[in-house]
């Protein structure tokens, strides 16, 4: 059996200044900080220990995350630019009224190739730019694997660990709070498990 943990970043400044997330890279807050930390200790007391596989995305608030994770964990992390949040092109990291502003009208129907500016991904990009990620994770040697991102990016991950496709995300999206927690276990015959999504530790 192979488990899969996947922690969503704490705290970062662009929840606490009006700005979007996306690929704009803001470090965590002292607040954050804090709570990655305790994200650790949970982790190290509920059986994660340096022998585990820990992936994180590149930007910022994820690696400062993991950092504070790894105070407990120890684990020597691998960066991966696959598990960025979503890019939303020129809205990254810009003022929440700016993008309201300015992206392109959002279709009355779900569309995954909808993109709020002309640069930005839309949800059939992010997900074919995770879906290699979420085979690698099925196929690599590692049996416990540890995932540090943000809460698009998971919630695309999640999504294909219950098998849904893109098309279904006009009807189903998993939605996490900063900090959150999920839990997967891959059985032999490839049967899915999920103990627990989106948890809170602290």
């Amino acid at each position: 059996m192979k488990t899969v943990l996947m922690v969503q970043h704490t705290e970062s400044v662009h929840h606490t200044n009006g700005h979007a997330g996306a690929w704009g890279d803001w470090d965590l807050t002292e607040r954050g900080r804090e709570q990655a930390a305790i994200i650790g200790r949970w982790l190290a007391e509920n059986g994660c220990d340096n022998t585990w596989t820990m992936f994180v995305s590149t930007l910022k608030r994820a690696w400062q995350t993991a950092e504070g994770i790894n105070l407990s964990l120890g684990i020597t992390p691998i960066p991966r630019d696959d598990i960025r949040e979503v890019n939303a092109g020129a809205g990254n990291g810009m003022p929440y009224d700016w993008y309201r502003a300015n992206q392109a009208p959002r279709p009355a129907v779900f569309d995954p190739d909808y993109r709020p500016f002309p640069d930005a991904e839309s949800d059939r990009d992010l997900w074919e730019r995770l879906h290699p990620f979420y085979l690698e994770l099925l196929t690599c040697p590692a049996e416990n694997i540890l995932v540090v991102s943000h809460g698009c990016a998971l919630s695309f991950l999640q999504d294909m660990f219950m098998g849904r496709k893109v098309e279904d995300r006009g009807r189903f999206r998993m939605s996490g709070r900063s900090g959150s927690v999920s839990k997967f276990s891959i059985n032999d015959d490839g049967s899915v498990w999920s103990e627990y999504v989106n948890r809170r530790v602290y």
